[in-house]
């Protein structure tokens, strides 16, 4: 069941940008401004720069990331359109929004858009059978209006056991509403707990081979006093013959 559709449009404020050039651009970001860039059908690309605050907070909206926004600019020539956030770029140190791009729409044209993927419930398999609730594909794509964009597409996993799985196909669409994504996509499954392998026994440690020493060689005295008896029988042999 899909939820939270909205067609609540939001305002931001921008300002046409003309200064270019890495320190320039850096010297706006210190001074909480975020340079970005407007894209569109039949437009030419215009260069923006919007407010970090009022930025961060749309973007920490109900809709966020997916929020449709009336941008304007009001220096120079006024100009005001519908316009969805493309795509936005962190500094990799504190995480400030450093860049945007917004991409300008036409509000009859349906489009395609990638929402979140929400969970609900408590799966059986997980509460009952000790199971593990794997999350996967947490994006899907849809296609629809402008107006009609879906705060996120919602399943409730509360009647899954272990071993079932949840695709794309199963996802139910909002009202006017495509879901585009590959219908074969796993979005979650519950699976078995892994079995913890008992810990081996150390085997007993074996005996060392004793090894004896062989017996010290007789002394040559003692070879020669065994030896006595075969060489008297040799000369009595000679005697009598």
């Amino acid at each position: 069941m899909a939820k939270a559709k909205t067609a609540v449009q939001q305002t931001l404020t921008a300002k046409r940008r003309v200064i270019q050039g890495t320190r320039p651009v850096k010297r706006l970001r210190q001074d909480g401004v975020v340079p970005g860039v407007v894209y569109g059908k039949q437009m030419e690309p215009v260069a923006v720069t919007v407010d970090q605050r009022e930025l961060v907070k749309l973007l920490h909206s109900k809709m966020g990331e997916h929020a449709l926004v009336t941008l304007r600019i009001d220096d120079g020539k006024p100009w005001e359109k519908p316009v969805l956030v493309k795509s936005i770029q962190h500094d990799p140190v504190d995480g400030r929004v450093v860049h945007v791009d917004f991409h300008a729409i036409a509000l009859t044209e349906r489009l395609k858009v990638k929402v979140p993927v929400a969970l609900k419930g408590d799966a059986v398999g997980v509460k009952q059978e000790g199971g593990i609730l794997e999350h996967f594909l947490r994006e899907v794509e849809v296609e629809c209006l402008p107006t009609e964009i879906p705060a996120y597409v919602e399943f409730d996993v509360s009647a899954l056991k272990i071993g079932d799985t949840v695709h794309v196909r199963d996802l139910t669409p909002p009202t006017n509403t495509k879901i585009t994504s590959d219908p074969e996509g796993v979005i979650a499954s519950i699976q078995k707990p892994k079995e913890e392998k008992p810990e081996e026994v150390a085997a007993s440690p074996t005996e060392p081979e004793v090894i004896r020493e062989k017996k010290e060689e007789e002394a040559p005295g003692q070879v020669a006093a065994k030896g006595e008896p075969e060489v008297k029988k040799e000369k009595e042999k000679e005697a009598k013959s």
